[in-house]
């Protein structure tokens, strides 16, 4: 029953009909509770403009999703200090930064609102090593006067970096839905050389045969709005209904 509901919250948000997604996801938390039924009932606040509500159910939880979707629903409410708090625990200093690229993109925004541009620079850097496909990511190096050339950045590295990850990802994904004794033959017969060892226009030709087993968003970026800026589109901040007990 926990995964008929969870694929009923996830169709949907991908039909945007955020309030059902939300009835459902809280019956699937009062029903199954646990902290990745939390992320999924906070993002589906997320996407009906809820942060408040997302924040309330998050606040105190240690995984790096969770730390993710909280730190963005602080952002969202100009909270930018628990965002920095979340995103970077003070009593882990070395911790990495939830979400790959997503978090730093969302980290250097932090930065930049509270007037740190070297630290705001380092993390944009750092979002678009991590995925070359975060221009979000390159327009604020653009604002901020720091950005390369964009060909310096988009360039045949940036594309071969970008095939790789797409290549592991759906090696990955084929692993999972097999045998054990299986997976190298079939892995060896459909990729051929390694994504190290090959050349680019293996690369490219390896990536044409992978690409449609790949499911949606690899990276998962979530989209930002800026704290008090005119394209955001969260006028107010709803309070969650009280989570019930039962179904």
């Amino acid at each position: 029953m926990e995964a008929i509901l969870t694929d009923c919250v996830q169709n949907g948000l991908r039909h945007f009909m955020y309030r059902n997604a939300i009835f459902i996801c809280e019956r699937l938390c009062a029903e199954f509770p646990s902290e990745t039924n939390m992320q999924l009932l906070a993002g589906c606040y997320l996407h009906n403009n809820q942060s408040y509500a997302a924040y309330h159910i998050l606040k105190g939880m240690q995984m790096a999703q969770s730390r993710y979707l909280f730190a963005l629903s602080c952002f969202q409410m100009d909270l930018l200090k628990e965002a920095e708090a979340a995103l970077c625990p003070a009593n882990e200093p070395g911790a990495e930064i939830p979400n790959g690229a997503a978090g730093h993109y969302l980290l250097g925004l932090i930065y930049r609102y509270t007037d740190r541009r070297k630290s705001a620079v380092h993390h944009f850097k750092q979002a678009l090593s991590v995925d070359p496909l975060m221009w979000a990511a390159y327009e604020e190096l653009c604002v901020l006067g720091a950005a390369q050339e964009a060909a310096a950045v988009f360039g045949e590295a940036a594309a071969l970096c970008i095939q790789k990850q797409y290549l592991s990802h759906g090696s990955a994904s084929q692993s999972l839905n097999m045998p054990n004794e299986d997976r190298s033959t079939v892995s060896a017969r459909n990729l051929g050389p390694s994504p190290d060892d090959a050349s680019p226009r293996q690369l490219k030709h390896m990536q044409g045969n992978n690409l449609r087993d790949i499911p949606g968003n690899y990276h998962g970026a979530a989209a930002v709005q800026p704290p008090n800026g005119g394209s955001s589109n969260i006028s107010f901040y709803n309070t969650p209904s009280p989570m019930v007990s039962q179904v």
